[in-house]
């Protein structure tokens, strides 16, 4: 029986376009190589690799009844993931972001507000699954509703059962000194922010003081994520300067959404029982396979791709 993973979080529409020049290159018109239409949001991305990987990945999360929403549902259900608790608000608009991609698989993410951002207490599961082996918050910061209220008691129910609790977040929405996430933060046991959040959202200067702080504040493992040079753990067991762990080195077509590639594939892992350190090295190698595929979760993970990554490392 696959075992139950519920991803509580984001989820919008992307339409992504690439490759993308520089802005003073444009004309009025231009032809480019792709132009898609994905579901995206780091709960989709992740529920849709965990489904990849085997798992019965449940999404819950705000999607509008509109056109686009009715686009992520029914992509999410090709995709294998469960969609029972995705909850559709009448009246609002689905999420909606506009990527414009690199020739080098750069950026520039242009996003609407909608549905994605109204989770609260009572979008929230009732229960948890009797048989969820985790649960996974891919977007905080940005459930800001739920953050206030809910998601701390949904998560005590988590910890009163022993489900571990995995954490990415919306790094379009940190707010510094940990505010509206601080009591949240002893009820994670991996957190899994990148490099470039992690002083933002701790108001420190150092990666090393910004960890500390983290730890102190009730966060049991830290695991940074460090794009095309791997992660960082940080833990009770660290050493001042964490623990590196490398990437596997690619030339990437799409770095987009490699970051919750990374989330779900360490999630399987440490599942699975393997150490932090393992489940990090297996993570960094699906975040490097991922950027190997246009868009944020058109690749379909699999154990034997990311092991024939991992011998490449």
């Amino acid at each position: 029986m696959k075992k139950t993973i519920l991803c509580i979080g984001l989820g919008v529409l992307d339409i992504i376009a690439r490759p993308v020049g520089a802005p003073d290159s444009w004309k009025e018109k231009q032809r480019i190589e792709s132009i898609m239409l994905l579901p995206g949001g780091d709960g989709v991305n992740q529920s849709i690799h965990l489904a990849s990987l085997g798992y019965h990945a449940l999404f819950n999360g705000c999607i509008g009844d509109d056109t686009n929403g009715q686009t992520i549902r029914e992509a999410l259900k090709a995709r294998g993931v469960d969609t029972s608790l995705m909850r559709i608000k009448e009246g609002i608009r689905t999420g909606t972001a506009l990527l414009l991609v690199s020739s080098e698989g750069d950026r520039h993410i242009f996003s609407l507000q909608g549905a994605h951002s109204t989770l609260d207490k009572n979008d929230l599961p009732k229960e948890i699954p009797d048989d969820c082996a985790a649960v996974s918050l891919g977007s905080l910061f940005g459930m800001p509703l739920a953050e206030k209220d809910g998601l701390e008691a949904f998560l005590k129910k988590a910890k009163e059962r022993d489900i571990p609790v995995f954490a990415d977040l919306d790094s379009g929405r940190v707010t510094p000194n940990l505010t509206g996430v601080g009591q949240l933060l002893p009820l994670i046991d991996y957190f899994l922010p990148s490099y470039y959040d992690i002083l933002p959202m701790t108001g420190e200067t150092t990666v090393e003081a910004a960890a500390a702080k983290l730890l102190s504040c009730g966060v049991k493992n830290l695991i940074v994520k460090c794009g095309e040079k791997g992660a960082v753990i940080f833990d009770r067991k660290s050493g001042a300067g964490g623990r590196p762990v490398p990437a596997v080195r690619v030339k990437p077509l799409d770095a987009t959404g490699a970051g919750d590639c990374m989330s779900a594939a360490f999630i399987s892992r440490i599942i699975e029982g393997d150490s932090t350190e393992d489940a990090c090295r297996y993570a960094c190698a699906a975040g490097s396979y991922s950027t190997l595929f246009p868009g944020a979760n058109t690749v379909v993970l699999t154990d034997e791709k990311v092991r024939e990554m991992m011998e490449k490392g």
